[in-house]
């Protein structure tokens, strides 16, 4: 089941990101934005490392997350990426890619061999 998520809005948190930036006189390159995504990525993907089931607890899980998306908001900023245009945009061309009806209601055996079968074709140059 899909957790509750809060009220506030993109712009919101865009805006408190701006603000706590500021407020410090911190400035950060693309670069080492781009850097600590991944390191923030690796770092939640560490709590997996030997298991299937995260190792910490659920608020240490959030906290990863929290700055992998607080450093791509950043990220965003510097580019001038409208966020939340940029995921429906990449949605829809992953629905184009990966369409519904070959997974859904589908094995797992199924389902791999379709997801197989559309990234081979996306990456023989297909319409995407």
């Amino acid at each position: 089941m899909a957790a509750q998520q809060s009220d506030i809005s993109f712009e919101e948190i865009n805006q408190k990101i701006i603000h706590h930036i500021k407020e410090r006189d911190w400035t950060r390159d693309p670069r080492s934005l781009a850097i600590s995504i991944a390191l923030e990525s690796n770092e939640l993907l560490e709590h997996y490392q030997w298991n299937d089931t995260p190792v910490g607890t659920k608020a240490e899980l959030a906290e990863e997350l929290a700055d992998i998306f607080i450093y791509g908001f950043q990220f965003a900023q510097i580019h001038d990426i409208d966020v939340p245009a940029a995921m429906l945009a990449k949605l829809e061309k992953a629905a184009k890619k990966y369409p519904a009806n070959k997974f859904k209601g589908k094995s797992s055996d199924e389902r791999n061999a379709a997801w197989l079968q559309s990234k081979a074709q996306f990456n023989k140059g297909g319409s995407l």
